[in-house]
């Protein structure tokens, strides 16, 4: 990576740590802070720290053999649109949401065609039509942005958004025991994981990676598959 690169991201890095709620707080600190990098970015995604302009990875894996043929998925905070893309072009009837409302309105020009329903929501509380439809929801990221102390209390909304029968996929950055666990991002722990293991939530497959970083850190990340009965 040049050094022009390293600069800009040590210089984004800077700036967005200036703006309020961007190291915890409550709620609505974290949420104005999401807003407020949107907003400030200025139409400029290089301005956007975790803008790729590309679905994940590993999103991209899972959906070589998971095609939706018609059912319907939930990217759970979408930011730009990319994943929810990939999920909709891999033929499910997705819906996405984020708690920045610029972001909504980003991702909607990025995605114009209508086929995918973009809404800016919160998942806390997420809206009651939601709630039991999915038959696949994707969390990607979002987990590890609350803060630890606030981090239960999605727990429950999160997996009410899944389907009888459906899939609950989380993928973010997972604690394996050895440094220290700053953030944010905050990266989840196995017990924090194992919340979402109940009310009829089986694992089906878990699977932890490190991600390898042009500034040379290794993080580790976590894959997990929970399907709810039927």
């Amino acid at each position: 990576m040049s050094t022009d690169v390293l600069d800009h991201r040590k210089q984004l890095r800077t700036r967005l740590d200036t703006l309020e709620g961007a190291n915890g707080g409550g709620w609505e600190n974290r949420k104005n802070w999401f807003e407020q990098v949107y907003t400030t970015a200025k139409g400029d995604t290089n301005e956007i720290p975790w803008a790729e302009l590309k679905p994940k990875a590993p999103l991209v894996e899972w959906l070589e053999t998971n095609k939706g043929e018609g059912r319907t998925a939930l990217d759970v905070g979408c930011g730009l649109g990319d994943n929810a893309n990939a999920l909709h072009e891999a033929g499910w009837n997705t819906s996405a949401f984020d708690v920045a409302p610029t972001a909504i309105e980003w991702a909607k020009k990025r995605f114009p065609s209508g086929e995918i329903e973009f809404r800016c929501a919160d998942l806390f509380n997420p809206p009651a039509d939601w709630v039991g439809k999915f038959d696949l929801v994707y969390e990607c990221f979002t987990l590890q942005a609350i803060g630890i102390e606030m981090r239960g209390n999605v727990v429950e909304p999160l997996k009410s958004l899944v389907a009888p029968g459906g899939t609950l996929i989380i993928l973010g950055r997972y604690y394996d025991g050895n440094g220290e666990r700053s953030g944010p991002p905050w990266p989840l722990t196995d017990d924090e994981i194992a919340s979402y293991y109940s009310d009829g939530f089986k694992e089906t497959a878990r699977r932890t990676f490190v991600q390898h970083k042009d500034d040379g850190r290794k993080i580790p990340h976590i894959w997990l598959e929970l399907t709810r009965s039927s």
